[in-house]
């Protein structure tokens, strides 16, 4: 679907293949290489992903939005399973409220990473997270999403304290784009082994209009 998926997209497009059938290795890898572009922002879209209509023209309007508030991560989807931690900022910007969620575990800030969007200044910084906690990614070795709102949280608050960022509601600096730009395409089987066909997969305001 990789092809069909990147003629919708404005270049530059750097396509990153998991051929180790490791998911977790090829998301890091394809942050590490997107911030090799000059953009201003750089983002990972998966390829099991549907686009909404004119999806280049508002990904740009959202993008302008977002450096107006002060914005440095977006995501454009949120899965349904994340709606009931969901906190509106107004209504075209939403937050996960990580004090909904269960403590203990690892909290998602991010609902997914279908098509998450960084300020390049901010994501130049994943790399060395990731060697510097390169234990959290063993202990997690089949989560990324995750993994990378903490970084996104700790980069964006100033904060090492990944208990704390993993909890407070107040830590939380991923913006999510209501309505979803894209969605998820639960009808394709999952790589990392999610039940097939399951709606809270999917996203929760998606409309092919979405503006």
């Amino acid at each position: 679907m990789a092809e069909a998926l990147i003629a919708r997209l404005r270049q530059p497009v750097i396509k990153v293949l998991d051929l180790a059938g490791n998911c977790q290795a090829n998301h890091i890898r394809a942050w590490r290489e997107v911030c090799e572009c000059s953009s201003s922002w750089v983002g990972v879209i998966q390829d099991d992903v549907m686009l909404c209509t004119d999806f280049a023209r508002k990904v740009e309007r959202r993008i302008a939005e977002a450096d107006a508030l002060g914005y440095r991560a977006i995501s454009l989807f949120n899965s349904t399973k994340s709606q009931p931690s969901l906190r509106m900022v107004n209504e075209r910007w939403a937050l996960i409220d990580l004090s909904r969620l269960g403590h203990g575990g690892l909290n998602a800030a991010l609902p997914g990473e279908q098509c998450v969007l960084v300020h390049r200044e901010v994501a130049m910084h994943y790399a060395d997270f990731t060697l510097r906690h390169a234990d959290l990614y063993r202990q997690f070795p089949r989560v990324h999403d995750a993994l990378l709102g903490l970084f996104l949280n700790s980069r964006l608050s100033g904060s090492d304290d990944l208990t704390w960022l993993n909890e407070s509601k107040e830590a939380n600096h991923i913006f999510i784009a209501i309505p979803n730009l894209v969605n998820h395409r639960i009808e394709v089987p999952s790589s990392i082994g999610n039940s097939d066909n399951d709606p809270r997969r999917a996203s929760t305001t998606f409309s092919l209009e979405a503006e």
